[in-house]
């Protein structure tokens, strides 16, 4: 048994036909592995930077409102952050809708008193602060969710110093 064993690798001893087929069939799930993790961490990254940008625009349109309500200032700011534009308008991240928009005014020293470090520029001792943030859960490509790693929530947050009312 051995021998007929023996014989039968050694004719495919200096028999390299389909070599590659077989160095393909090894490597192409890690390959495709690695291409889909690169779009999904593309993916989340792109998420983020969408939410960031729509915190900063909302917190910047909140500091700067001249309205004569703050509620309307803080109806149209996070509509802006959301979705782009006062009124109407799309989100700018999938599932993201006004109520996950968190905005909170705090009443700030503008100087630190621990360490005497100006925080604000300010002719009085305190300044408003408004601050805008959000979590979003992720609902992205679906390698995340494959791979078992659970729900993933993307935060962002901006603050602004209140110029405008």
């Amino acid at each position: 048994m051995f021998i007929t064993l023996r014989q039968f690798i050694r004719r495919f001893h200096g028999d390299e036909q389909g070599a590659a087929m077989v160095e393909m069939a090894l490597v192409t799930p890690f390959v495709l592995l690695l291409s889909a993790g690169v779009f999904e961490f593309s993916n989340i990254l792109n998420t983020r930077l969408l939410l960031e940008a729509g915190v900063e625009d909302g917190a910047r349109y909140m500091a700067r409102c001249n309205d004569s309500t703050w509620a309307n200032c803080v109806l149209n700011g996070t509509n802006l952050a959301v979705s782009g534009s006062i009124t109407g308008g799309s989100a700018r991240v999938p599932n993201w809708t006004t109520p996950q928009v968190a905005v909170n005014v705090s009443h700030t020293l503008a100087v630190d008193a621990a360490t005497g470090t100006e925080l604000y520029l300010s002719s009085g001792a305190n300044v408003d602060v408004v601050t805008v943030s959000t979590s979003v859960p992720y609902n992205g490509i679906g390698l995340w969710g494959y791979l078992g790693f659970g729900t993933l929530n993307i935060t962002a947050s901006h603050q602004e110093r209140v110029f405008g009312w």
